[in-house]
């Protein structure tokens, strides 16, 4: 194990904040490699037996004692799995961050679910929603946080697919009159499973409606970092049929910063046009 090399403004906020959640001052490690993490782990349970916290059972104390096991176990698996979260997090931290403290009630919170998430894949998410609260708290609400750590790693990945899909307030726009856009491999199934996780809404007839005023562009559409500017000629109002995350979807999926595919957004910008409507970027 190689210790990280903690310096700056962000990474101090972030030792404060994981130090604040787990209840002492963290000493952040590097982990690289699983073999590397079961020597770490190996050497907790060297240091928990030294401790007297893990015996060697006989008859008359079995059960208590191999309950202290499991539990002291337990705990070791927990704190590997934070100092994998954290590590992650460090390289996606921002250059700067905000002077806003995290909340206690969100710390706890985070810190006593992210405990429990070994899958890698997850991991990477949860170390992405840690160093955006670091960054700019208060972007990821406790409901979301609690849908967060009910996802399996298989719905974790339909969300990133549709993530990159979805224009600022989690409006996915139709290209055509269907349940899906199997075009950018995204299934109805996918729509049911977010909706039964909270993350999007299951009514695939939703649309939405712009207000055009003169002295502008038209709409303003953000699609990661681009901005889209949509008009229509003698037209008051624009409205587009859309697929739609929920605030909480579109909470986590601002905040994981997924990538966009700008594929689909072309695919959008074709559409519009001819249906008569006037592109600008």
């Amino acid at each position: 194990m190689a210790l990280i090399k903690f310096e700056g403004k962000p990474i101090e906020k972030l030792i404060e904040t994981v130090s604040q959640g787990i209840g002492i001052l963290y000493e952040p490690t590097r982990i690289k490699k699983l073999a590397n993490a079961d020597a770490y782990r190996y050497e907790k349970m060297e240091e928990a037996k030294a401790k007297g916290l893990i015996l060697m059972a006989d008859t008359e104390n079995e059960l208590l004692i191999r309950a202290k096991q499991r539990l002291t176990l337990q705990e070791i698996d927990r704190q590997i799995n934070i100092d994998n979260i954290v590590q992650k997090s460090v390289d996606a931290l921002e250059d700067s961050v905000s002077e806003t403290p995290v909340d206690p009630d969100w710390r706890s919170k985070f810190f006593n679910k992210a405990q429990d998430i070994s899958s890698d894949e997850l991991q990477e998410v949860w170390a992405k929603i840690l160093a955006n609260e670091i960054t700019s708290p208060g972007n990821v609400s406790l409901r979301s946080l609690e849908v967060l750590s009910s996802l399996s790693k298989a719905e974790a990945l339909i969300f990133s697919k549709v993530a990159k899909l979805s224009f600022s307030y989690g409006s996915i726009y139709k290209l055509y009159s269907s349940q899906d856009i199997k075009e950018f491999n995204l299934t109805f199934n996918d729509i049911l499973e977010l909706s039964a996780c909270g993350l999007m809404y299951d009514n695939t007839s939703l649309n939405i409606t712009y207000n055009i005023e003169d002295s502008q562009r038209g709409v303003a559409l953000f699609f990661g970092n681009t901005i889209v500017f949509c008009n229509k000629e003698n037209a008051q109002t624009i409205t587009f049929d859309q697929f739609k995350l929920t605030p909480m979807g579109a909470e986590l999926a601002n905040a994981l910063k997924i990538e966009k595919d700008y594929n689909y957004l072309d695919a959008f910008i074709s559409k519009c046009k001819e249906d008569g409507y006037i592109i600008t970027k």
